[in-house]
């Protein structure tokens, strides 16, 4: 049986696939940020996903040591902002690079280039000033890592509009209200919240399996 939270959390990329169309199932979302639950169990490999990303994110930190800068990792990237509604943003950029120069915020990915990897780099790049205190006043550039490619994300890119756009579906996931939900086997196929907690989850049949019924 879910509880409430104490508050409002969310977790950044919860709301970067929201936001960029990859998660039609909004309640999905609000609900992780609202109520706290018993997970359905994932067959998602976690093992070979966690070794294949430490061993890139370690071959990321040397590179930016080789160029002088200095290096934060992971745990030492923690974020912790509470917005004016009093929700709670929390994230955890791979690698800050620093120098002189600039500072750049790295995430390093092992799948497929999604659109939801642009705007999680983009919510660290707005709310890092405002959530750590050291980078305040600093509005540092962005990059995506896919291997040996890379998207570049300039500063400019976090302006009024995407501050905006951010706010007005942090309101989505944070709000009080219930957005829609949207079943489907796509949607449910990943989702850990139990069908006891949403009945209008999607069940697949003997003959129609989930991974089939995604297809």
């Amino acid at each position: 049986m879910s509880e409430n939270r104490d508050g409002v959390y969310v977790w950044i990329t919860w709301l970067s696939k929201v936001m960029a169309g990859e998660q039609s199932c909004e309640w999905a979302s609000w609900f992780k940020a609202h109520k706290t639950y018993a997970k359905l169990p994932s067959d998602f490999d976690v093992t070979a996903w966690s070794i294949e990303h430490t061993k890139r994110l370690r071959e990321l930190r040397i590179e930016r040591q080789k160029t002088g800068e200095r290096v934060f990792v992971e745990g030492e990237n923690s974020m912790r902002h509470v917005a004016p509604t009093g929700t709670v943003l929390a994230g955890k950029p791979d690698l800050v690079a620093t120098s002189n120069r600039e500072t750049t915020i790295y995430d390093v990915k092992t799948g497929q280039p999604k659109t939801s990897d642009r705007i999680q780099v983009m919510i660290y790049m707005y709310l890092m000033p405002l959530a750590i205190e050291k980078y305040r006043g600093i509005s540092p550039t962005g990059c995506v890592v896919y291997g040996e490619n890379r998207v570049v994300i300039p500063s400019a890119a976090v302006d009024e509009k995407f501050k905006e756009q951010f706010a007005y579906f942090l309101n989505i996931v944070g709000g009080k209200e219930e957005p829609l939900k949207a079943p489907g086997p796509n949607e449910c196929r990943f989702c850990d919240i139990p069908g006891s907690e949403c009945a209008e989850r999607y069940q697949p049949t003997a003959s129609t399996p989930m991974a089939d019924a995604a297809q």
